[in-house]
């Protein structure tokens, strides 16, 4: 004699569905490795309905991000210890780029901004002829 399987009860009961269910909620649970089979039992939605939603234009093309657990804790226990006696000093530059927001920083050389300021006036320059092609 073959028995059947019984679903059981508990397994069979949906969740309840939510009355509001935002497309933030979604994206944050595809962000923490909710598929949309899982999205359909969370919220105890239909098939079609979560089909539904996927075809918002926020959701749309949207994948459930693969989230990987670790089968261990992994600890960084090469914590640097800062010795109290040896601080750093701001250097002038540092306090210069702080009090003037028009500071350039001296990392380009004296000829990069030469070649960044004559790009500056040829756009210029093309902004001016396309608005006045007669040259007046």
């Amino acid at each position: 004699m073959i028995e059947a399987r019984h679903q059981n009860q508990a397994a069979a009961e949906k969740a309840a569905t939510p009355d509001v269910i935002t497309t933030s909620m979604i994206i944050n649970d595809l962000e923490n490795g909710i598929d949309r089979k899982g999205i359909q039992t969370k919220y105890g939605l239909e098939s079609w309905e979560v089909a539904q939603m996927f075809k918002h234009p926020a959701l749309k093309g949207k994948k459930v991000r693969k989230v990987r657990k670790m089968s261990f804790n992994f600890v960084d226990d090469t914590t640097e210890t800062v010795d109290p006696n040896q601080t750093s000093i701001p250097t002038e530059s540092a306090v210069i780029e702080e009090t003037n927001p028009h500071f350039e920083s001296p990392e380009y050389s004296d000829h990069e901004k030469n070649m960044m300021q004559a790009e500056a006036w040829e756009q210029e320059n093309d902004v001016y002829q396309e608005t006045n092609p007669l040259n007046l």
